[in-house]
């Protein structure tokens, strides 16, 4: 045997040990540094991007007119057009078979009251104003003198009143943060109807005309049926 070992394999050995050492030191280092990163990843949120308008609509808080704004022509008045039921025809339907009308046409908002679609033709036999609440009462065919509706003309609509809303289907409490958001919605869509459809109604002059409207009614009571009209179409 040697006296002296061969410093290639004693200084080798060091070597090896060392470089296994630092091995396992930087894999250690490099787990806490994924470790890390990953903590990182984690708690960052991801941002949405916004237009400058956007985010001054966002800041601002929801904006109910304008809401309506966007739906009345692309969405709401389509809607009537495709779905709403003759209202002569929907009245049978409804003493017919109250529940089956239900089923087939109506829509509600939670557990209220069920809501339609309709349209169709009326003689006005009287303007009259309650509680700055004014109703044109409506004769339906075959036109017996008699009235069978009255439709809501202004200058107020209850507040109680969602018929609109609530009849289209598509407006859902789920789309809105609360239950004020929701409520807004319909005092819009109200007062887009005072505004913008019964303007064309004259007071003094709409008795004994004949009127074409799409609209909206909320089933309370069958002899109580109170129409919002969504269009007016005054025949001369």
């Amino acid at each position: 045997m040697d006296k002296y070992p061969d410093y290639r394999s004693v200084y080798g050995g060091k070597v090896i040990a060392s470089l296994m050492t630092n091995r396992v030191s930087f894999s250690k280092k490099s787990i806490v540094f994924l470790v890390l990163l990953m903590m990182t990843l984690l708690s960052c949120k991801i941002a949405t991007i916004r237009s400058l308008e956007e985010d001054k609509e966002a800041k601002a808080g929801f904006n109910p007119n304008k809401y309506v704004e966007s739906i009345w022509d692309s969405q709401l008045i389509p809607t009537f057009h495709d779905q709403a039921i003759e209202i002569t025809d929907l009245l049978g339907q409804i003493d017919a078979n109250q529940n089956k009308a239900i089923q087939d046409h109506g829509h509600r908002s939670g557990t209220g009251a069920y809501s339609f679609m309709t349209y169709g033709q009326a003689k006005v036999l009287a303007y009259a104003v309650d509680l700055r609440i004014g109703m044109l009462s409506l004769d339906f065919a075959p036109f017996d003198g008699t009235a069978d509706a009255v439709m809501l003309v202004g200058p107020l609509i209850p507040r109680r009143n969602d018929a609109v809303r609530d009849a289209v289907g598509f407006i859902k409490f789920n789309d809105f943060v609360n239950q004020t958001e929701f409520a807004e919605v319909s005092n819009a869509l109200k007062n887009h109807v005072l505004q913008n459809v019964v303007a064309v109604v004259d007071p003094e002059t709409i008795t004994g005309k004949t009127v074409s409207f799409y609209g909206a009614f909320t089933l309370v009571d069958r002899g109580e049926i109170e129409i919002v009209p969504v269009t007016i179409e005054i025949q001369e």
